[in-house]
């Protein structure tokens, strides 16, 4: 898929890059990761959500940045796809575990089912924090 498809299927629109919103969501990422860890020891899944919430956070930055907004149809999913599009083949490891975060975040917003253990949220920071640090690189 490409990023025109995106829009030609509706999962997206064409918009003009803000630069305030790209850095908007670029720094309440960081925010969401501190505030990933300082849920560690109250709520491992919570703190894996909110990981996961950065990296959308940064995903949507990345749309931005590429002149893309998703539409409320399969919002964080086209984040995910762009995600990967737009990191090509030199990241297919993380770009894995954002998709993989995805469906476990789904299982708890929906199914409220607490399962995720304290090693998870800490691999979860993780791999936000190396999501958002490569977008970083790609938007600045």
């Amino acid at each position: 898929m490409n990023y025109e498809q995106f829009v030609k299927d509706n999962f997206a629109k064409k918009v003009k890059p803000n630069p305030v919103q790209i850095k908007h969501q670029l720094n309440r990422a960081v925010l969401d990761l501190v505030t990933a860890q300082a849920n560690l020891k109250i709520d491992a899944t919570w703190a894996l959500t909110i990981a996961y919430h950065a990296m959308i956070r940064a995903g949507r930055a990345l749309m931005y940045d590429e002149g893309y907004l998703p539409t409320s149809n399969q919002t964080h999913k086209t984040i995910v796809e762009f995600t990967k599009i737009k990191l090509g083949d030199d990241f297919p490891e993380l770009v894995a575990k954002f998709n993989r975060l995805r469906r476990r975040r789904h299982h708890f917003i929906y199914d409220s089912k607490s399962y995720v253990n304290v090693e998870e949220a800490q691999a979860a920071l993780v791999t936000a924090r190396k999501l958002i640090d490569k977008i970083k690189m790609l938007v600045n």
